[in-house]
């Protein structure tokens, strides 16, 4: 698609890519490389890439092939695309992140093309690359560009389907079709669910392809295209089922106890949706239409589709009969199958979200290319200039297209020149980094390998997974940290949860600070709800920058003595506690008891809100897990 660009195309878009990279280095450098992993996911990804770059470390390239043969719940493309990254380049987490800048950069690239081919005139590259420049998806907090996972991932290379599927005039290239297969398979090996997403539009819009054949069966141009279209479609398909298949196959069980048990089974995704205050239908059916809206389109991209669309209107208004005449007879059915298909590239995905109980606003950004075609493609059509030789575009369709483009690149600039909220968390999530960097040569110079590790909170810091990330990225040393008690949303009973921390080689204690004595508040009696209130509130916010007290309070809530008779004046506070913090209330006091007469506590650490105490089991075997760990 490259190959494509000529002219001065390719130096703007080669400055654009430029530009982008040296802002996307600075930002990292001045806000990401320094304080750990966040977020459980990126976490656990990060350890999978570093994993698989020790084993090829070790054991050479073939050690690939095992690692390709091996099984996944979600997806097997990005860890080993993070690991030959890494590979390749030094610089702490910087390469790993170059994966999901490469596939957003490529992105770019073929949404120009795209724009350009599809309506015959760079104009509407530059409108369609200049939305998707607007949208909010990319920066994103979490599953951004910045946020080592699937999901941004997948919505790049889920934008570069649709626009290659646009490119094959849908489907009636016989090339760009099966082009269209292999970057399904490649999406679908990123993220395993976007299945479901392709094969739902790919059938209905064949559906669609058929019924049309039969009705116009009378027209026998319109039938034989549409009966091409059936054929390059399965075609497409069959290269997607035939690549993907041996891995979903060996994978199927870890697959099916991730979204089968995790979400649709088990109770988990339940939890998690009452934790988000989704008790109702109707919020169920609105949580996608509303995050789409807010989280990832945003202001920018509002403003850039209605600048398309009113230029495209006044283009329409003011231009002549005989042009109207000219397209209307030229170009009807390119358009209605185009705004079919793209309308099914965007319900699809939002339909198989819904049916999950379990919602993540990460995962709705993968429609937003899909969305940014279908305004292109109205406009192309309201304008009526896709038949007309590009000297004649006119010059307020020009001027909108150029008018998104800035925006777009504003909202670029915008967005890597501002601090995150964890800037503000330096001083904290410095001592977080000190605190993993110890824990990871306490357990190196005992030689535990897998030392296993529980803690009290749930949270996005204080998780096993970002303690090995840290060792890794800062020191070199991959010290694999199992997680033990913590790590189950759904929490579990006090002897359960004794005999998990029985297994554990470290234990990470958190409890507020006092805001009047600055001291140690593990003493709080529960009857003193106005300072339970207070610290809950404040460590919340503390380990999570993004909490909303309003909207959806933090899943890193920690339940902190006290937080009993917050509750009890907060009743609204119940719904959003994940079942760990209801049940660990009732034996929180054991625990500490427990660590106190079993492990040695190795050190204590202020925090500004709270202070975390580390235990350590003080005869640990050499493996680094004790017998009832295994």
């Amino acid at each position: 698609m490259i190959s494509l660009v000529k002219g001065i195309d390719k130096y703007v878009l080669g400055a654009l890519i430029a530009f982008q990279m040296a802002l996307c280095y600075n930002f990292y450098r001045r806000e990401i490389a320094w304080y750990p992993p966040g977020n459980d996911d990126q976490s656990g990804y990060l350890v999978d890439t570093y994993r698989t770059k020790e084993q090829i470390l070790t054991n050479g390239f073939g050690q690939l092939g095992s690692v390709v043969r091996s099984s996944y719940n979600t997806g097997i493309a990005l860890p080993i695309l993070g690991a030959v990254s890494s590979l390749c380049f030094a610089g702490g987490r910087l390469p790993v992140l170059l994966v999901p800048f490469l596939g957003f950069v490529l992105l770019q690239v073929c949404a120009f093309v795209t724009g350009q081919t599809v309506w015959r005139s760079r104009t509407y590259g530059y409108l369609l690359l200049g939305l998707i420049l607007c949208l909010n998806t990319p920066w994103y907090w979490a599953g951004g560009l910045f946020d080592f996972r699937f999901d941004f991932m997948a919505y790049s290379l889920y934008g570069i389907w649709a626009c290659i599927v646009m490119r094959s005039e849908l489907f009636l290239n016989r090339r760009w079709a099966l082009v269209c297969g292999f970057v399904g398979a490649f999406l679908v090996l990123t993220r395993f669910l976007t299945l479901l997403y392709l094969l739902g539009v790919s059938v209905g819009f064949g559906v669609v392809c058929v019924a049309i054949a039969l009705l116009q069966r009378g027209n026998i141009e319109l039938a034989r295209r549409m009966w091409r279209r059936i054929c390059n479609l399965g075609l497409s398909v069959g290269i997607l089922g035939s690549v993907v298949a041996p891995f979903l196959i060996s994978s199927w069980r870890k697959v099916f106890q991730y979204y089968g048990v995790g979400h649709v089974l088990g109770s988990a995704s339940s939890a998690r949706a009452h934790q988000g205050g989704l008790d109702s239908l109707v919020e169920h059916l609105l949580f996608y239409p509303t995050s789409i809206l807010r989280d990832h389109w945003g202001v920018a991209f509002l403003l850039g589709a209605a600048i398309a669309i009113i230029g495209s209107w006044i283009v329409a208004l003011t231009k002549s009969q005989k042009t109207a005449k000219v397209i209307s007879n030229g170009g009807s059915e390119t358009f209605t199958l185009q705004v079919i298909f793209l309308l099914g590239a965007i319900l699809g995905p939002i339909l198989v979200l819904t049916i999950d109980t379990d919602k993540n606003s990460v995962v709705s950004g993968i429609v937003g290319v899909p969305v940014a075609l279908l305004i292109v493609a109205f406009s192309a059509h309201a304008a009526a200039v896709r038949d007309l030789e590009l000297r004649t575009i006119p010059k307020t369709l020009v001027a909108c297209s150029l008018a998104v483009f800035a925006i777009g690149v504003g909202t670029v600039l915008d967005r890597l020149t501002r601090h995150t909220p964890e800037y503000s968390q330096r001083s904290d999530l410095t001592r977080l980094v000190e605190l993993n960097k110890w824990m990871v040569s306490y357990a190196g110079a005992r030689g535990w390998q897998n030392p296993g590790i529980s803690f009290n909170a749930i949270s996005p810091w204080f998780n096993g997974y970002s303690v090995t990330d840290t060792g890794y990225e800062e020191m070199g040393k991959f010290v694999e940290f199992h997680p033990i008690f913590g790590s189950d949303i759904m929490g579990a009973g006090r002897q359960e949860a004794l005999s998990q921390l029985a297994q554990s080689d470290f234990f990470i204690l958190t409890t507020p600070t006092s805001r009047s004595t600055g001291g140690d508040s593990g003493n709080v009696s529960p009857n003193t709800s106005d300072d339970a209130n207070y610290q809950w509130l404040s460590v919340v916010r503390r380990l999570n920058p993004h909490f909303n007290p309003v909207v959806q309070p933090a899943p890193t809530g920690i339940l902190l003595e006290g937080s009993t008779a917050a509750i009890q004046r907060w009743p609204a506070i119940r719904r959003h506690l994940y079942p760990f913090y209801q049940r660990i209330a009732e034996y929180r006091d054991d625990l500490k008891a427990w660590a106190d007469k079993n492990m040695s506590l190795a050190q204590t650490v202020p925090f500004e809100n709270f202070t975390v105490a580390v235990y350590v089991r003080p005869s640990a075997p050499a493996s680094g897990l004790s017998d009832n760990a295994r």
